[in-house]
């Protein structure tokens, strides 16, 4: 036991494990807790004597929304540890404070949303925030590109991304500082028709939507170096996601000034993520059908590898293509008649975008691990299956015509989100109740 904990605490297959584990438990507790559900009509808020009155909503899914992120942020902090070069006191100073960071900030934030553990709660909130920053700091300075061998373009690429996590998380911190004080907790599906915002409510959106955004790119690259891009692929890509970084960032921040110019920015910086996340895919899949001797069908015997790259195309047929399409026919969903479908599709695009980006991590922690055999198929097979049959049904559920019903789609939304979770869950069993010698 004791060895087992060492290595969950001290290596990077044993964190990746660790906060993964941390995640799906969040996830499998808060479902518990949704008034929409399909536990719903046990009640089970009540029965634990949890009272969430709707006037704090807006405050708690905050809270909610920062202790899931967090963690995920400190996921991706791991691989970048794991796969590039740093000094061993960067790597202990970056690896301990995320830990601890995330753990204050999701046990922190739950506490005082959820579970009444009041204002003490809330501190360690923000210390474990604190926390999580100062590592991103300090791994941002561990990321400089200019080193005694020479520019590297892969650190740079990562450490822009960095930064710009940093001011944006600068942003968030500072906006949430006048909470209180003449700036109230809102969610930004509930001001989209708002005639003109606020800096505060500016500020908001444009964190929110920076964040998610630099979450994929960190996603993006980390994939670049799993699949080993080489040659003009590889500068390709990390010219075009380093670019694409700093103008979609450049822009997002710039909302807060420029609202009307600044989208259009997002726009040619968004162009320019989309094309890099398609040569890793392409150069991905010609990479597995080489492996399995130049033969089609090699891109499906290992899912796991495969859905990852399948995940980087599908994003732009659940999320970049419905997207274009809100936009072009911005004036009918902005009618009176469509008010409630065009909330329902603010909530869903970027709760899709979140979840895609949690399936790519998903199956990137299943192959980092080494997941083999027919436990590799099987969860391979079921989250990029699963998630696909909510991402298809939930884009019916969106797009519908006022008074249209489309509760069709619920059955099957749920039976895909649950055969993801209960692939995650056997991955997540099984490397927990199985000591490492056996897998």
């Amino acid at each position: 036991m004791h060895k087992r904990l060492r290595a969950l605490f001290n290596t990077t297959e044993g964190l990746l494990l660790s906060v993964t584990v941390w995640e799906a438990v969040l996830v499998a507790l808060l479902g518990t807790l949704s008034a929409t559900g399909p536990l719903a009509g046990l009640d089970i808020p009540a029965r634990l004597g949890i009272a969430l009155d709707e006037s704090g909503k807006a405050g708690r899914l905050i809270m909610l929304y920062h202790s899931l992120a967090v963690p995920f942020v400190a996921a991706l902090v791991y691989f970048i540890l794991d796969l590039l070069d740093f000094d061993g006191r960067t790597r202990h100073t970056v690896q301990t404070t995320v830990t601890v960071g995330y753990v204050l900030t999701s046990s922190g934030g739950l506490g005082f949303a959820y579970l009444g553990w009041g204002w003490t709660a809330h501190g360690l909130f923000l210390v474990g925030l604190s926390l999580v920053f100062y590592a991103g700091a300090v791994l941002w300075v561990g990321l400089w590109p200019w080193r005694a061998e020479g520019f590297s373009l892969e650190r740079f690429a990562f450490w822009v991304m960095a930064l710009c996590t940093l001011i944006s998380a600068i942003i968030g911190g500072v906006t949430a500082s006048f909470f209180g004080h003449g700036f109230e907790a809102f969610l930004a599906e509930d001001v989209t028709r708002v005639a003109e915002h606020t800096l505060g409510q500016r500020a908001v959106i444009a964190h929110l939507h920076i964040m998610l955004t630099l979450v994929d790119v960190a996603l993006l690259l980390i994939a670049a170096h799993r699949f080993d891009l080489r040659g003009p692929a590889q500068r390709w890509t990390l010219w075009l996601t380093a670019v694409g970084t700093i103008i979609t960032s450049l822009a997002t921040w710039g909302v807060m000034v420029i609202e009307e110019y600044a989208h259009k920015l997002i726009n040619i910086g968004i162009l320019l993520l989309i094309p890099a996340g398609f040569i890793v895919a392409i150069y991905g899949f010609r990479q597995l059908v080489r492996e399995g001797g130049g033969r089609w069908r090699a891109l499906f015997a290992d899912p796991v590898r495969f859905g990852v790259l399948f995940e980087l195309i599908f994003v732009n047929v659940v999320v970049t293509a419905p997207g274009i399409y809100l936009a072009a026919h911005l004036s009918t969903y902005r009618s009176p008649a469509y008010r409630a479908v065009e909330r329902t599709l603010a909530v869903g695009h970027w709760h899709v975008l979140a979840t895609v980006s949690a399936v790519i991590a998903a199956l990137l922690v299943a192959d980092r691990l080494n997941l083999r055999g027919w436990w590799r198929q099987a969860v391979g097979w079921g989250l990029v299956g699963g998630s696909s049959l909510a991402f298809v049904c939930v884009q019916c559920y969106m797009f519908r015509l006022p008074g249209q019903d489309t509760t069709w789609t619920v059955p099957w939304l749920d039976l895909g989100i649950g055969a993801t979770l209960l692939a995650l869950a056997a991955f997540l069993l099984r490397r927990v109740l199985v000591p490492p010698e056996q897998h």
